[in-house]
């Protein structure tokens, strides 16, 4: 038998009828999650997919960074899914199940902070097990950044321990040996688990969904508590010591400034950040991304008023400094009319 080389944008196989599939994608903070959802979107052929996405923190960035959601994009309360909005998570289904357009689909991405066993057990529990189906948790791991006491948090073991399958993510990025390592703690934390390597999340849907296998018979006993008590499912941020700063200015940035920032000033407690950012010397709305030790700015056009928005996550924040700080990189006027830009309202 010839072996099948897949390609991303291979058809997916005929949906089965019995309630709307579901995927759930996890994964630590900056692993990759968004990438692999703007990967399902590029390549979803006819699928009719709705799209959940979730942030810790108040400014939704994500919801800016995809592509082509448009009205399948239904938003939810900011926060962490699985510690605070739960039934506001059912709420937003029920939405997507209400449409009068018919959807095929619903992709689930959580905060890179979430425990997704709250948020496999709300699809398993009565509410919607009938009207949905669970097809598989997706967990994305970063192989460069990832290890066994990956920023001491629970969560992020719980995204290994209850997935389905891991992408590992980044191996470009990644030695050999610590590809080889990883691995193998994976394995140790789930032995048979289903490994795909990537770069830039880049797999093949055949591979991830409409996949069957989330299996609902594997989580009896916490469905049982989880109906008893919904509490002791949701109390991670806590126990991890995480929070959040964001960040909104209507001036731009001094390029000088926000590097002297990044590299000299950045708390080693921050272990994500993201944002849109307007630069005093450049015409352009950059799309900033941090994932620990690494960051990346790349250039596109302007589609809004041109402003700053940013948000840190990490453990223990200093906010109060971080805002001085950004504050401290920001020119001292603004400069609207440096560059002409079409169709923005000044």
């Amino acid at each position: 038998m010839n072996r099948r080389n897949y390609t991303l944008s291979d058809a997916l196989p005929s949906l089965p009828k019995r309630g709307m599939p579901v995927t759930i994608i996890t994964g630590f903070l900056g692993s990759g999650k968004t990438t692999l959802l703007n990967q399902i979107l590029q390549n979803k052929n006819n699928l009719k997919i709705a799209v959940l996405v979730n942030e810790f923190g108040d400014i939704n960035i994500d919801e800016q960074l995809l592509i082509s959601v448009e009205s399948d994009m239904v938003e939810l309360d900011n926060g962490c899914i699985c510690c605070t909005i739960n039934d506001s998570l059912v709420d937003a289904v029920y939405r997507v199940l209400d449409r009068e357009e018919k959807v095929d689909y619903l992709v689930i991405e959580t905060t890179g902070l979430a425990d997704p066993l709250p948020i496999i057990l709300t699809f398993l529990d009565i509410e919607l097990k009938f009207l949905t189906r669970l097809d598989a948790v997706i967990t994305v791991v970063d192989a460069a950044a990832f290890d066994a006491e990956h920023f001491d948090s629970d969560a992020a073991l719980s995204q290994i321990r209850y997935g389905d399958i891991v992408i590992l993510n980044k191996i470009d990025l990644a030695r050999e040996e610590k590809i080889t390592e990883l691995k193998a703690f994976i394995e140790d934390i789930k032995p048979g688990f289903r490994i795909l390597p990537s770069e830039h999340a880049k797999v093949p849907l055949p591979l991830i969904l409409d996949i069957g296998l989330t299996k609902a018979d594997n989580y009896q006993a916490e469905i049982s508590e989880f109906r008893r008590n919904k509490y002791t499912f949701s109390n991670h941020l806590a126990n991890d010591d995480f929070n959040f700063v964001s960040f909104k200015s209507d001036r731009p940035f001094k390029i000088e400034k926000f590097e002297h920032f990044l590299t000299e000033q950045l708390s080693n407690n921050i272990f994500r950040a993201k944002g849109i950012l307007w630069f005093q010397e450049s015409p352009s709305r950059h799309i900033f991304q941090l994932s620990g030790p690494r960051y990346d700015l790349q250039a596109d056009d302007w589609k809004t008023q041109p402003k700053n928005e940013l948000v840190f996550i990490g453990r223990n924040l200093d906010e109060s400094l971080i805002k001085q700080q950004l504050n401290d990189c920001l020119a001292e006027l603004a400069v609207r009319n440096k560059f002409s830009l079409p169709n923005l309202p000044w």
